[in-house]
This record gives C-alpha cells, sequence and structure tokens, in this order.
C-alpha cells in the first residue's frame, strides 16, 4: 500500500467503524433509556395502528358498561313491578271472599290502587334520557369496528293503553299486519289489562285503574289478569338477563382481544433489555478499540517524515 500524506486510508475506515459502533452504542442506550425499540417509521406506524385498535376496544368495552348499568337499571325496576303485581294478585284474592264487606274491600282498594300507580309510574322510567321500557331497540358497539355491535332488544310497557282513543294496544304480527296485541302476546295484554286507566265521560284519566278490586265480581275478574300480567313481566326479566349474559360474553372476548393486539404491539416496542444490555457492552468496547485504532492511524502520515530525513 502505497505511503502518502493527502490520503489516511487507514484512518478513514477507522473512522468509518468508530461512527459505526458509536451509532450503534448510541441506539443501544437511547432503547434501554426508553424501553422501546421502535426506531422505524414504518414500526412507528404499525405501532400506532396497533394503539389505536387497542384504544377504540377499550371505549367498546366502557360502552358496553354503561349497556350492562342500563340493563341492571331495567332489571331492578322490573323486579319491582313483579313484586307490586304480586301483591295486587294477593289483595284481589284476599277481596275475592263473600265474607268481606264492601269496607273490607275498600281498604283492600286502596292498597291496590297504590300499587298500581307505583306501576304506571315506574314503566316510564329512564336512564341517562334513554326510556327503559318504550320498544326502543338499542345498538351497543361491542368491537373495535363500526360493524362490531350488541343488540339490546326493546321492552314495551307503555303501550295504548296511555291514550284513551287507542284501545285495544296494536301490534304488528309476523306478516306485517297490525293486529291486537292479544293475538300476539296473551300475557302482554293482561298486563296492560291491568294498567288501563279508568276515564271520565270527557276521555279524561281519573287516576284509577280501569279495573279494581273494589267489588266482589272485580276482584275475579283482575285476578287472571294479573296472574297473566307476572307471565310477562318475567317473560321481559328473562329477556334482560340474556341481555347480560351476551354483554358479559362481549366483554370477555373484547378482554381477550386486548390481550393479543397488546401483545403483538410489545413484540414490536418493547425493548429486550437482557438483548439490548449485551448489544450496549459490546459496542462500548467496540467504540474504544475504534477510537484507540483511529489514534494510531492518524500517526501513519508521520512515517513519510522519516523517509524524508
Amino acid at each position: 500500500m502505497a505511503i502518502s500524506i493527502n490520503t489516511n486510508l487507514a484512518a478513514n475506515q477507522a473512522m468509518a467503524s468508530l461512527h459505526a459502533n458509536q451509532n450503534e452504542l448510541d441506539q443501544a442506550l437511547n432503547r434501554l433509556a426508553s424501553g422501546s425499540k421502535v426506531d422505524q417509521v414504518t414500526e412507528d406506524a404499525e405501532v400506532q395502528r396497533l394503539s389505536a385498535i387497542i384504544k377504540r376496544f377499550k371505549s367498546a368495552k366502557a360502552n358496553i358498561a354503561n349497556a350492562m348499568s342500563f340493563t341492571q337499571a331495567q332489571q331492578g325496576y322490573l323486579k319491582g313491578v313483579a313484586d307490586a303485581l304480586e301483591r295486587m294478585g294477593e289483595l284481589a284474592m284476599i277481596a275475592n271472599d263473600e265474607t268481606k264487606t264492601t269496607d273490607d274491600r275498600a281498604a283492600y282498594n286502596e292498597e291496590y290502587k297504590q300499587l298500581y300507580s307505583f306501576i304506571e309510574e315506574t314503566v316510564t322510567k329512564s336512564f341517562n334520557g334513554r326510556e327503559l321500557y318504550n320498544d326502543e331497540d338499542l345498538m351497543v358497539s361491542a368491537g373495535a369496528a363500526a360493524a362490531d355491535a350488541a343488540t339490546l332488544n326493546g321492552i314495551n310497557l307503555q303501550h295504548g293503553y296511555a291514550d284513551g282513543t287507542t284501545w285495544p294496544p296494536i301490534a304488528t304480527d309476523e306478516d306485517g299486519n297490525e293486529v291486537s296485541v292479544e293475538a300476539v302476546n296473551e300475557n302482554l295484554f293482561a298486563f296492560y289489562e291491568v294498567l288501563r286507566k279508568e276515564r271520565d265521560a270527557d276521555g279524561n284519566a281519573t287516576g284509577n285503574p280501569e279495573t279494581d278490586i273494589s267489588t266482589l265480581a272485580k276482584a275475579r275478574t283482575i285476578l287472571t289478569k294479573i296472574e297473566n300480567a307476572l307471565l310477562a313481566v318475567s317473560r321481559y326479566r328473562a329477556t334482560v338477563g340474556a341481555h347480560q349474559s351476551s354483554l358479559e360474553g362481549h366483554v370477555h372476548q373484547i378482554d381477550v382481544a386486548i390481550d393479543n393486539y397488546d401483545a403483538s404491539r410489545g413484540r414490536i416496542q418493547d425493548v429486550d433489555v437482557a438483548e439490548e444490555s449485551t448489544r450496549l457492552a459490546k459496542y462500548n468496547i467496540l467504540v474504544q478499540s475504534s477510537t484507540a485504532i483511529l489514534a494510531q492511524a492518524n500517526q501513519i502520515p508521520q512515517n513519510v517524515l522519516r523517509l524524508l530525513n
């Protein structure tokens, strides 16, 4: 190899090695300091994409928690309605006794009307501005994609009994035809009959039920209706229970998805401390050795002076 003053190939090569080793050392130090090994645009974009998916899953999980609270409110109020109907049936049975006087039945009827008012108020309850029993289906996000959704089927306890001009209440059969609720759901129709409002000659609600237990005949009439109404409420409680089970299943699926996406993100992003510590020690030594070699390579041009002498 020629000896020259202007070009020191050995020093240039040593300097290139020093720069490369220093870059590797800096990278190892940065990864250990940050805990992240992402240092390329493509990797960073992938990590960001996975993070966005995880955040959407967590938001969906929060939505499901709200939907669960919604169903718990439904279930709690339905239990109150069932308890009230049960007591109303008990009072109707007590009134269905020929040994009871009119005054006896009037006393039982006062409690009966209070329970009626309680149910009438309960079926109009809402949760966070959304009515609980107006037959409206609710779609709840249940995943990271817009198409991932759980459906809460509506519960209808607010039918036409509230409207003096609509009796019997109307429903839609399987063929899409309008028919009486009685033809579609006899038990639900009984519930509406129990809650049917009494109206005066002008069509205004009096605040009392259409059928109470003030007489022996009325008590006997309402007994079967209350029994069927209880069956309707029990069916709706089972529906709400099924909704809750479905929501719990979606929560479990989301938890599994979050764990797996988080693991995928971790494999791209998280630094292996043992591996990076080994790299740090390796390149620390190489930087020191490259520095020493560069110092020696810089002494090579001085050999020209010896030749000139």
